[in-house]
């Protein structure tokens, strides 16, 4: 991967000091169910809004422990909803990512880049869907955290906690869906990397959520007129300096 330059890493980093004081995260939850016991489409309520043009969509993710039974961490960011169990019976894992309900961890990071200005991206949205056939793995419970660019480590963004669900009885089915946004338009800004842990949540103990998607919706960071106006002119002072000597 190419490496920002100097100049864009302080770009970046006035583009992410440049945010609103008075930014404030919003979280819209929307759910399916619970129904016992389930049903053949319950875990395909929100299975129209999965993305498949998001900006996680292509990348590969990395890092965490996960359960199989067909599931894979790829299908946090794959662009499919999976099946259902009652319908499919365990192929339904296909195109979900199950993760667990205690340690080791399920996590993931996805690198998304500089972009194009090498300033990273302002994610806009983030949109979680998670459904199950009971045991309340249709529960969601987790940490954004963002890399800026430049940056060595993670920044916790915010913590989603949406558990409609009982762990019984087993065969309470549904879907659940978690819209993340910002009454300011950006939810974070000069964004590199992004990862999501997963926390144990009030299912049974076999299991935990079955995430059908996560999608992460943005553009490439751009500096703000009065940024690139202070930049410009720090440039051309530098420019005059040298000039000088």
């Amino acid at each position: 991967m190419k490496q920002p330059t100097q100049t864009a890493l302080v770009l970046a980093t006035l583009v992410h000091l440049s945010a609103p004081a008075n930014a404030a995260i919003a979280l819209a939850t929307a759910m399916s169910g619970p129904n016992a016991p389930s049903t053949t489409t319950d875990e395909l309520t929100f299975a129209a809004d999965v993305s498949t043009s998001d900006l996680l969509h292509g990348i590969q993710g990395t890092g965490g422990s996960w359960l199989a039974n067909g599931s894979s961490p790829d299908g946090l960011n794959d662009g499919a909803n999976g099946g259902d169990f009652d319908a499919m019976r365990l192929p339904a894992l296909v195109g979900a990512a199950w993760a667990r309900d205690s340690n080791p961890a399920s996590f993931r990071e996805f690198s998304l880049g500089t972009g194009a200005s090498g300033l990273g991206f302002d994610i806009t949205e983030i949109q979680s869907i998670a459904a199950w056939q009971g045991a309340g793995f249709s529960n969601q419970f987790y940490t954004v955290s963002v890399r800026f660019v430049g940056a060595a480590t993670f920044t916790t963004l915010t913590t989603v906690d949406y558990q409609p669900f009982p762990a019984l009885p087993a065969n309470n089915g549904g879907s659940t869906k978690v819209n993340i946004t910002d009454t300011t338009g950006v939810l974070a800004g000069g964004v590199e990397a992004i990862r999501f842990d997963i926390l144990d949540t009030i299912s049974n103990n076999g299991g935990g959520t079955v995430f059908r998607e996560i999608d992460v919706f943005g553009v490439a960071s751009i500096p703000e007129p009065s940024t690139a106006l202070l930049i410009g002119l720090g440039g051309l002072a530098l420019g005059c300096r040298r000039r000088v000597r």
